[in-house]
């Protein structure tokens, strides 16, 4: 499952520099939003058990828990990832719109989520 999700970033990753080119803002569109709606089905997973995991468990009730991992940075970094997309698709034609060239950076925090699971990229 985390290999899949490590190809996922890389593809999501390229696939937004790519879309940074005038004229190719709708490249490969439907691939940004498979990879959100996996990044989101991950997130999700791991809301829900985020009480059986031993680093916010520590015998805390399973909604405390979440709260502690909702503002964990790993947690802050997925949701910056994700959420700009589904604020586009909310409120089209409105501020989102304007600024989506700089929203599109935050897919770049994706690349974040990868030292928590592959250390050596700290490198890059």
């Amino acid at each position: 499952f985390e290999v899949s999700i490590y190809v996922l970033i890389m593809v999501s990753v390229t696939v937004g520099i790519i879309q940074t080119v005038d004229g190719q803002e709708d490249t490969l569109h439907s691939v940004e939003v498979f990879s959100v709606i996996v990044f989101t089905i991950e997130y999700l997973m791991r809301f829900i058990g985020v009480p059986t995991d031993p680093e916010f468990d520590k015998d805390r009730p399973g909604i405390v828990s979440r709260f502690y991992y909702v503002i964990s940075f790993y947690s802050i970094v997925d949701l910056l990832a994700i959420l700009p997309f589904y604020l586009a698709v909310a409120f089209p034609n409105s501020w989102f719109d304007d600024y989506d060239e700089y929203l599109r950076m935050f897919r770049l925090l994706r690349l974040i989520k990868l030292d928590k699971y592959v250390p050596s990229i700290t490198l890059i």
